[in-house]
């Protein structure tokens, strides 16, 4: 089988240190090369010395971007180039007899990048290939020292390190302002999930059709008791007939009039009280420092308010009853946890003796 250029898998993307310094080298090598040729010329360096010149800091730099883009670690591979550099760097130094702005550029940019990719110990990586440049200078002439260069050379070689110094700091901000704008996308997408995280914690306590919270935040409210001994009511509520308001009038008058009973029971609840809505046609409202009188007062109001209530659903008015079942802490039971069986003995003794009123445990009994 033939494969086209559609069929191949795509080439990964090369590393980005191997890009930069890439770049890097295309624009500061030429620079060097200015540089060094300037000494050598005004040296009068041989022949040979000019082709060393021009195969170091023109051919040098894409050989060594060509291995490390095919190599299977690019990173790796272009850290040798960098020690490469190095060596070429410790030996153009050693070679023109230390020329003391050509060392000081070449060390500089060394130190740059070694630092920057090897951390604090790459200053004794940085002094090892100086140092093993220096030792291959020596294999050809004797090391000698000859710190001067003229104008030309050195402003060239001011020229070289500066502008080497200003393309590693941009490339350094274009990569540190990536950096802050990904952090802020990322801080954008926690706060998103953070905010639905909310959304979806209160949407597993609330009840969907009416809003109100539903049983698992009235369990949890009930388990964590009375703050400082605080009375504690529960009012357990539960529309009367409500079967026959589904059949008479179909779900969607049902759903009003348990819509209507929620938004009544946020109508007298304090900002203190809790309104759940706990099964099909049963609510609770939870009130907090309620007697046992208080709470039966309160009952006895949200009776008469809803009886009074008129559901428009599809053009008829639909009425109600409700029955209610009311428990104290502590005077029907020890703990809060123990309030909802004890409000439900009241509300199905309510329902069992004529519906539309309102019982207490005590009542019951009776």
């Amino acid at each position: 089988m033939t494969l086209s250029a559609e069929t191949l898998p795509p080439r990964p993307a090369v590393h980005w240190a191997v890009r930069m310094n890439r770049r890097n080298r295309t624009v500061f090598y030429p620079l060097l090369l200015l540089a060094v040729g300037s000494h050598l010329l005004a040296t009068g360096a041989p022949v040979w010395a000019w082709g060393l010149l021009v195969l170091n800091y023109l051919v040098f730099p894409q050989v060594a971007y060509a291995f490390a883009a095919r190599a299977a670690d690019p990173l790796r591979c272009e850290k040798y180039n960098m020690d490469a550099d190095i060596v070429l760097f410790g030996f153009w130094s050693a070679a023109l007899g230390f020329p003391l702005w050509i060392a000081f550029t070449l060390c500089a940019a060394g130190c740059l990048n070694m630092v920057v990719f090897h951390g604090p110990r790459g200053g004794w990586r940085l002094l090892a290939g100086l140092a093993a440049g220096a030792a291959l200078a020596a294999l050809f002439a004797p090391l000698s020292w000859r710190p001067e260069t003229d104008l030309r050379t050195s402003v060239l070689c001011m020229l070289s390190i500066a502008l080497y110094l200003f393309a590693f700091a941009s490339d350094g901000f274009r990569r540190a302002m990536a950096q802050h704008e990904a952090h802020l996308q990322l801080r954008e997408q926690f706060e998103k999930i953070r905010s639905l995280q909310a959304q979806l914690r209160e949407q597993a306590l609330r009840d969907p059709l009416t809003g109100l919270f539903n049983r698992r935040q009235l369990g949890t409210v009930l388990s964590q008791g009375r703050a400082g001994g605080v009375p504690l009511a529960l009012l357990l509520i539960d529309i009367d007939h409500f079967k026959q308001i589904n059949d008479t009038h179909g779900h969607a008058a049902g759903d009003a009039v348990l819509q209507a009973t929620a938004q009544l029971l946020l109508h007298h609840a304090r900002p203190s009280d809790l309104a759940c809505r706990i099964g099909g046609e049963e609510f609770v409202l939870l009130l907090e420092g309620a007697t046992a009188a208080q709470a039966v007062q309160r009952a006895q109001q949200l009776r008469e308010d809803f009886a009074a209530l008129r559901v428009a659903a599809d053009g008829a008015e639909v009425r109600a009853t409700l029955s209610c079942g009311v428990a104290c802490c502590p005077e029907h039971a020890a703990r809060p946890d123990a309030l909802l069986a004890c409000a439900d003995r009241a509300l199905y003794s309510a329902k069992d003796t004529g519906r539309n009123q309102v019982r207490t445990p005590a009542a019951a009994a009776a």
